[in-house]
């Protein structure tokens, strides 16, 4: 009997221990402690340029695809539809566009026999075009729509006049060289430049693709408690899908989120208070898109880690 008791008596005190051990473990993990700043030693890549020899209206001006489609209005006479085709064969020659006419397209080409004032600021005596609508992604001001008004008929036999407001749709300012169809005043003579056809075939060079990084992102760990927001931008040419980031610390996956779809210029934005994570963990990790099934334009600026500041 004594034996007995004296069993169950050393019994209740190893569990008593243990207990006491694993509370005492427990409040270690879960004391409260200083909170630590998270930074990152690298900058977050936000923006890329591209020095193009043709003035632009804006920086990076193109449309989201080398396909660009076009709709020439019926009420546009058979010779101003004949001008604008031949403009379009002719960029189509020279430069790596290809266009593809469509009802509902991405350049509206207009006509009428009425012209706008000479003295009207931005108007053509003959003509005028550009970008209508655009986005501004930070890495391109995407052409969502663009114009081409074609009023009377140009005193040149070719398509200069047609050319000269496609170049403008297209996001091309006008230019310093007289011998250039960018030139402020049309002439008969000009030419697509050099630098014109140079600066297209660089700008659309780049693949129709989304580019996903890390807009904005901070971090704060008090103990193993892990505060952050982060933010990840699409600033590419086309919608991101099945956009997802994982969370690593000290390379341990923590938590995966799914963003679904990013639209161009769209971002997403996640809150998160109170993430369990390892105690000493120093370094937090996230990344977007870890099995890399989404083509982009840039694939180096996915990761970014952040560090306990000491």
């Amino acid at each position: 009997m004594n034996k007995k008791g004296d069993f169950f008596s050393a019994l209740f005190v190893l569990i008593l221990l243990v207990a006491i051990g694993y509370g005492g473990y427990y409040l270690y993990q879960n004391f409260p402690r200083d909170t630590i700043q998270l930074i990152t030693q690298d900058k977050i890549e936000i923006r890329v340029n591209n020095t193009l020899p043709s003035k632009q209206f804006y920086e990076n001006m193109r449309y989201a695809d080398k396909i660009i489609s076009y709709h020439i209005s019926s009420s546009c006479p058979e010779s101003k539809s004949s001008k604008m085709i031949e403009a379009i064969k002719t960029l189509e020659s020279k430069t790596i566009l290809v266009f593809r006419e469509s009802s509902n397209a991405e350049i509206n080409i207009l006509c009428s026999d009425v012209s706008p004032q000479a003295e009207e600021k931005n108007h053509f005596v003959a003509g005028e075009g550009g970008p209508s609508r655009v986005l501004n992604t930070t890495l391109y001001s995407v052409i969502l729509e663009g114009k081409v008004a074609l009023y009377r008929e140009g005193n040149c036999n070719n398509a200069n006049v047609a050319t000269h407001e496609l170049l403008h749709a297209l996001g091309f300012d006008h230019n310093n060289n007289p011998k250039s169809i960018l030139y402020p005043t049309l002439k008969c003579d000009q030419e697509i430049d050099s630098e014109i056809i140079n600066s297209i075939n660089e700008l659309y060079s780049v693949s129709s693709l989304p580019d996903l990084l890390f807009d904005k992102i901070n971090a704060t760990k008090s103990g193993r408690y892990l505060n952050f927001h982060f933010e990840v931008l699409n600033r590419g040419l086309k919608e991101a899908k099945s956009v997802n980031v994982n969370l690593y610390a000290d390379d341990e996956l923590m938590e995966s989120f799914d963003l679904k779809e990013i639209s161009i210029g769209s971002k997403k934005i996640i809150d998160v208070q109170n993430l369990k994570v390892p105690l000493n963990s120093k370094t937090i990790e996230f990344v977007i898109d870890y099995e890399n099934q989404i083509s982009e334009i840039y694939e180096n600026n996915n990761r970014v880690i952040l560090n306990a500041i000491n």
